[in-house]
Order: C-alpha cells, then sequence, then structure tokens
C-alpha cells in the first residue's frame, strides 16, 4: 500500500485558502486470473474564507478491482462536490451540491453499468438561543442504478440541534 497527502495553507488578502489533495494505491493478492482487492484513488480540494463567506469545491476519482465475494468485478467511480455558507448574525445559509457517478464491469470487460447519485441541498439555521439552533432545509436526489432512474424525490425537512 502506498498513500501520499498534502495541504497547503495560505492567505491571500483577506481570503484563507486551503488546498489539499491526496493519493493512495493497493496492489493486492491474486487468485486464478483475477486480482483481488486491488484498489486506488486520488482526491483533490480547495476551500476559500473570506469574513463570512466559505467556499469549497472537491473532486475524486478511484478505481476497486476484486471487490465482490468471487473477485471477478471491478468498479470505477468518481465524485465532485461544492458547497457555500454564509453567516449573517444568527442566521446561517448553507447550499450544497454533489454528483458521483460510477461503472461495475466484470475484470478485463468494457462497458459496464453506469450508477450515478446527484443530490443538491439548502438549508437556513437560525440560533434561537445560546445551545438551541433552529433549522428548515431542502434536499433533493436523482439517482439511477444500472442505467435505470431509481429513488429520485425531494424533501423539506424541519429540526432543531441542541447541546448542553
Amino acid at each position: 500500500h502506498m498513500a501520499l497527502g498534502a495541504t497547503y495553507v495560505t492567505d491571500l488578502g483577506d481570503t484563507a485558502i486551503t488546498i489539499g489533495g491526496g493519493f493512495s494505491q493497493t496492489d493486492g493478492s491474486k487468485t486464478a486470473q483475477a486480482v483481488a482487492n486491488d484498489t486506488g484513488g486520488y482526491h483533490v480540494g480547495i476551500s476559500a474564507v473570506t469574513g463570512d463567506l466559505t467556499v469549497a469545491v472537491g473532486y475524486a476519482d478511484g478505481d476497486v478491482a476484486g471487490s465482490s465475494l468471487s473477485s471477478a468485478a471491478e468498479y470505477t467511480a468518481d465524485v465532485t462536490s461544492a458547497g457555500v455558507k454564509y453567516v449573517t448574525g444568527d442566521l446561517t445559509f448553507n447550499v450544497g451540491f454533489a454528483s458521483g457517478d460510477s461503472t461495475d464491469n466484470a475484470i478485463g470487460a468494457t462497458g459496464g453499468s453506469d450508477d450515478s447519485q446527484d443530490v443538491t441541498s439548502a438549508s437556513v439555521s437560525y440560533a434561537v438561543a445560546s445551545g438551541v439552533t433552529a433549522i428548515l432545509g431542502y434536499t433533493s436526489l436523482e439517482a439511477s442504478d444500472e442505467g435505470s432512474s431509481t429513488d429520485d424525490g425531494s424533501a423539506w425537512y424541519i429540526g432543531a440541534n441542541m447541546s448542553f
């Protein structure tokens, strides 16, 4: 197994910038003609904080072979995510988006079946009192499994966080 990661933090005027990334690779064993448990991937991300505004974006990509009981499958996947947060007084506004795609195949095959998921969410939090925050949010989900649409929908939610 080999892994390498790095983070760089700097200030650019009034903005704090954080850039990070990493890489990981594992070579497993071989059973008959199929590799077993070989995984690899990388990720990169950046965030910027200016006063009460935070913006962040990230991307990850990876693959795994031999992940099923028969060690005869391989998967590749990638995900992109982004979010924005703004705080003003007792209010906090959040908006986020994540999109992931994957393909699964028999080892050595091409074409595979496509799976995907896109999630968009937004929320407003209000600090009601010390240790009590009210939350109103919305989430929308679009997903496909083996190329067919599944589990699409959206929801509004209301709640509270309490800490003592």
